[in-house]
């Protein structure tokens, strides 16, 4: 699947999103299910686990606004709680 994202973890949301809402795949994916995410033009490929997406999320010290913003672009996305704000 083509999605248009900032970052790597936006992707791997998108693409998740798309997965839980359509008929795409067989079964769902979950914590340790594997994405691998490609970046266009130039040809480099990512591997990264739903886990891993969704603690980066939810986690860690946010280093800017940008970053901030990015974060709850994908707790969004996958339909987490704001984690953050506690």
């Amino acid at each position: 699947m083509d999605v248009t994202a900032e970052s790597l973890f936006e992707a791997a949301a998108v693409a998740i999103r798309a997965f839980r809402e359509g008929a795409l795949v067989e079964e769902l994916p979950v914590a340790g299910t594997e994405l691998r995410i490609a970046v266009f033009p130039l040809p480099v490929e990512h591997r990264v686990r739903l886990q891993r997406v969704e603690q980066w999320a939810q986690t860690g010290t946010v280093k800017s606004p940008v970053e901030m913003l990015r974060r709850e672009r994908v707790r969004e996305l996958l339909g987490l709680k704001n984690e953050a704000g506690k």
